[in-house]
């Protein structure tokens, strides 16, 4: 058994609502107490030194005083995927666990980027846009293109990969994937090991990159990579802003070395409101929501659960991240 502490406070920006059900959920999971909080400060205020620590690691202020001072402390857990916070703190430095609920996001994120796929195919940004103004807007834009036949490059090919390739082959779609395993894979026709992305890009006509943003992908996509892409090519980034070379996709983009990009997450967050992206009429914007979803809350505290119950048997964590 063992104490979990909570901490969390409820915001709009963030789409998670964590009812009494959940932390019961967690408790009979943990076989301890489940305390809950809104700040540091009123926890560290409680005295409560828990062993494990459940928490938002994607943004914000990290909860350094309360782990660097609580002896007990040996597993901190993100309902977040991203960890670049925690990762960048002295938590980071601790002989704990630290690991995040990588996985859970997969369905949504997978969905959101088939819509922007078929958004940008459609022309149906260009479309709403003059259905505000009361414009007949036939003639007036691209030919709309479609998706069968086309081939879909994955940067990143692990659950949300996985899940963006099954909906690609309903649509008649060809799959590539870039990963350090290239060991074949369901759906997907070719894999490429780490040294294969320019042949990927080079064959894709959508490249979707889904990898985690390390010190050694920072920047993985800047002005070589966007010109090994097709010129017809759309560029989608659903994983985090620093992958990107926002000043080399601002470029591409005005060179015509690629056609669109569909950006969940972008370097700053939020996307400065004079970047010359918001006005490029081929890019598509989105509030890093791409993995928001009624469910998601439900399904975190599931994947959680199940990850106590593996470490209270001495079981490897699944997400738990080397630092």
């Amino acid at each position: 058994m063992a104490d979990v502490v909570f901490l969390f406070k409820e915001s709009p920006k963030v789409p998670f609502q964590f009812t009494g059900t959940h932390m019961e959920q967690i408790a009979e999971a943990a076989g301890g107490n489940v305390y809950r909080f809104e700040s540091e400060d009123e926890l560290l205020a409680s005295g409560i030194q828990a062993e494990i620590l459940y928490t938002w690691g994607g943004n914000g202020e990290m909860p350094v005083r309360y782990c660097t001072t609580n002896p007990n402390l040996k597993w901190f857990h993100s309902f977040s995927a991203g960890m670049d916070p925690v990762m960048k703190s002295e938590i980071a430095g601790l002989p704990i666990i630290i690991s995040n609920s990588s996985g859970i996001h997969s369905i949504p994120i997978s969905e959101s980027v088939m819509g922007y796929i078929l958004a940008w195919n459609r022309t149906l940004p260009f479309m709403l846009q003059k259905q505000r103004e009361h414009v007949w807007a036939k003639g007036m834009t691209r030919q709309p293109l479609e998706a069968i036949g086309k081939t879909l490059g994955i940067v990143g090919a692990g659950a949300i990969g996985y899940e963006l390739a099954v909906r690609a082959k309903a649509f008649g779609m060809r799959t590539l994937a870039l990963r350090r395993n290239p060991k074949p894979m369901e759906c997907f026709d070719e894999i490429f090991g780490s040294d294969g992305l320019e042949a990927l890009l080079g064959q894709s006509d959508y490249v979707v990159v889904s990898t985690p943003h390390t010190p050694e992908t920072h920047h993985m996509f800047s002005t070589d990579q966007f010109k090994a892409m097709k010129n017809s090519a759309l560029f989608v980034n659903v994983a985090r802003g620093g992958v990107v070379d926002q000043a080399a996709l601002i470029k591409a983009l005005n060179e015509k070395e690629i056609a669109g990009a569909a950006l969940d997450v972008t370097d700053p967050e939020p996307l400065p409101q004079d970047s010359p992206l918001w006005d490029m009429e081929e890019v598509i914007i989105t509030p890093h929501m791409s993995a928001d979803s009624p469910i998601l809350v439900h399904l975190a505290v599931e994947f959680f659960c199940r990850e106590i119950k593996n470490y209270l048997k001495g079981e490897p964590v699944k997400n738990a991240m080397p630092h």
